[in-house]
């Protein structure tokens, strides 16, 4: 299985986005691929998982984002972000600020479900 990534940093180009995005999958017939958005303070995450390179390269054209930088799916990593999320909560709670607070506690989240649905994967391969 492989993950694309695409990063908005405007609430306004979600929608039309992700509807693009649907619409593409279901003409390709990627029926087994699954698209998930995860929202953080200005910014969203849309990963779309692929059983197939050739369907993930032409999203990926189309589409744009990155499949680098996630590194290969093994527990290691999911234990490292898991690791991450926990020194992501631990600073938060110095901050005096709550809009910094949150949007620090945001992040830790986006890295917990990364990491629970990667464990997931894991446990279906």
């Amino acid at each position: 299985m492989r993950s694309i990534v695409v990063t908005l940093h405007r609430a306004a180009d979600l929608s039309a986005t992700l509807t693009a995005m649907r619409l593409w999958l279901g003409e390709q017939r990627c029926e087994r691929a699954k698209l998930t958005c995860d929202r953080s303070p200005g910014w969203f995450v849309i990963r779309t998982d692929f059983d197939k390179d050739d369907d993930a390269n032409a999203f990926q054209k189309l589409f744009g984002g990155s499949d680098r930088g996630w590194g290969p799916r093994t527990m290691a990593k999911a234990c490292w972000w898991r690791l991450m999320a926990e020194e992501i909560r631990t600073e938060a709670d110095d901050f005096s600020s709550a809009s910094a607070k949150d949007a620090m506690l945001a992040a830790a989240r986006t890295l917990e479900s990364l990491a629970r649905d990667l464990e997931r994967r894991l446990e279906q391969d």
